[in-house]
Formats: C-alpha cells, structure tokens, sequence
C-alpha cells in the first residue's frame, strides 16, 4: 500500500473497534456454554462402552488415566443412581468389582454373562488354547479339555463364555464343530477349514475306534 492508499486514523480507529466488537460476539457464546456436569460425564463413558459391548468396572475410574477418588467416585454414582436421566445405568456386583452397564445398548442377560467372563476372562483363554491348537498341530479344540488342568472352567461358564464369542468381533475366527455323535469341539479359520475340523473331529470321536 503506498502513501495514498493509507486510511485516514479515524476511520483505521473504527474499523479495529469493529473488529473488536466482532470478535467479541464470536467469543460470547463460548463464555456462555455449560460444561457438563462430572456425573454426566461418568453416565455417557459407561453408555459408550456398553455400546461397545463392554461392562465398566468401578475400578477403572480409581485408577490411571482417570484416578477419581474413592470418596467422589461414590458421590458422583450415587448421583447418577438418582438422577433420572441416567435411569438406563444399571450395575451388577460381582466378586471382584461392581460393573456399569447401559441398559439402551445392552441387555441384562448379556451383561451378567460379560460380567462371568470379564472376571474369569474364560473368551481370552479359550481363544488362545483353540489358535494354539489349530496352528501347533493342527486339530481343532476338545469343548471339553477346558474342565480340565489348567483351566478347571465349568459348564455352564464354558457355554456363557462361547456364546459371547459368538457375538464378538476379535473372536470371530473361533467356530464350533460338532461330531456326528455330538461332541463339540473349537476351531479357528485362520488356520483351518470347517471340512477339516469336522473330519479330525469325526476321527477322533468316532473312525478311530472302527478302524483300530
């Protein structure tokens, strides 16, 4: 800009004052949000992890990252037990923690079950012991060898924890077969075919004995 092109002060004066004034009206509604309140917060990191399909528990809020205090952490539940816009919070106590759930994104029953897995972490063992088999061998997995050393699972905890393998992506190589006498067994995809499995499954539970 040469010497002609410079605005006369006045009128560089007004402009900066209105700019000033812009910019305040683009900061105002900023100053004016409402933050949302810690319980709020607390109730929508639960209802994303059990869209997740995850359950919470207590303890993760106790400790790193987020190392709310016990004392708090009991108020700001409490609160959210209270408080009717959180009526979809529910909990479940288990043996080793309390577990947070959202009853919009999951069921009761598959939380429960969730909860037996979470403590037991039976779908991590039983995933490990299926790969390892099927890749070191190979031959697909016994149901029934997880009742047994090292892992001593029961029944019933064996068929909540397949049922919600089943359902969950990281799982989803682990499949079930089945002898014609009924015997179940686990394989995973990633290192055999469905033929495969059920013809190792038919000879071990039933070829094997015709054909000494």
């Amino acid at each position: 800009m040469n010497h002609q092109d410079e605005l006369p002060l006045a009128e560089v004066s007004e402009i900066d004052e209105a700019k000033r004034q812009w910019l305040q009206g683009m900061r105002h509604p900023v100053d004016t949000v409402t933050e949302p309140e810690p319980a709020e917060i607390l109730a929508e990191f639960i209802r994303q992890h059990s869209a997740a399909g995850q359950l919470v528990a207590r303890a993760v809020f106790l400790s790193p990252p987020y190392s709310v205090a016990e004392e708090e952490l009991s108020v700001l539940l409490e609160s959210i037990k209270q408080n009717g816009d959180h009526a979809d919070i529910a909990c479940l106590t288990g043996s080793q923690d309390d577990y947070y759930y959202s009853t919009q994104a999951m069921s009761e029953n598959y939380a429960a079950m969730s909860l037996q897995v979470v403590e037991q972490d039976i779908c991590r063992a039983i995933a490990h012991a299926v790969r390892f088999e099927c890749q070191t061998y190979p031959r697909p997995y016994k149901v029934a060898m997880l009742m047994q050393a090292p892992y001593y699972f029961q029944e019933a905890q064996i068929e909540s924890a397949i049922a919600a393998m089943d359902i969950a992506p990281e799982y989803a190589d682990i499949r079930q077969v089945e002898s014609s006498t009924a015997v179940l067994y686990l394989f995973s995809e990633r290192f055999m075919t469905y033929g495969k499995a059920y013809g190792l499954c038919e000879w071990f539970e039933v070829e094997q004995f015709q054909n000494p």
